[in-house]
């Protein structure tokens, strides 16, 4: 079994946000280099006064991704839409993590996988916007444990003033529940 260390750099990502002028320059600030994203994990996360509630709990977990973020994070933004116009213009978070195992190209796949996993036990189902679980590909051993955890739940000293759930009318619904009884 491998270990593998996990860190997360956090960044406040807008709607009206542009690479060039507003993400590079966070990156550059997290010594996080352009190169290293092709094989990251990232979680999106509301950062206003709500939360999702979700069947098993409460969090402001939206999503949770891998894979090229700088072409994905654009592809995210036309979803958001819905979710704007709902409550108001705000920031979120974007957590990324790098996790790298020597001689092994998709340990991120695997701890997108291990992630997703995690919070479908915690909260009975994917985030938001994840339309299907993912399956490990490695039996790695992910730590500290409080670091993964902490990308996906309410941090301690956090106060949401609302847990939002998509209604049927929502654009949301269906994928909100897709995951719900996978297994």
């Amino acid at each position: 079994m491998t270990d593998v260390n996990i860190s997360w750099k956090w960044l406040k990502w807008s709607p009206g946000d542009t690479w060039a002028k507003n993400i590079a320059p966070q990156l550059l600030e997290l010594n996080i280099e352009e190169n290293q994203l092709n094989r990251c994990v990232y979680v999106i996360r509301a950062n206003g006064l709500f939360a999702i509630q979700y069947p098993n709990g409460i969090s402001p977990t939206l999503y949770i991704g891998e894979g090229n973020f700088k072409n994905r994070i654009i592809q995210h933004k036309n979803w958001l839409e819905p979710l704007i116009e709902l409550v108001g213009e705000f920031d979120f978070l974007i957590g990324l993590c790098v996790p790298r195992v020597r001689n092994s190209s998709y340990a991120y796949q695997d701890f997108e996988a291990a992630l997703l996993i995690e919070f479908k036990e915690i909260y009975g189902c994917a985030p938001l916007k994840n339309k299907q679980m993912e399956n490990r590909r490695a039996g790695y051993e992910y730590a500290p444990r409080e670091e993964i955890r902490s990308a996906i739940m309410i941090g301690k000293g956090v106060r949401y003033h609302w847990a939002i759930q998509p209604m049927q009318s929502s654009p949301y619904h269906n994928c909100y529940w897709k995951t719900h009884n996978d297994t």
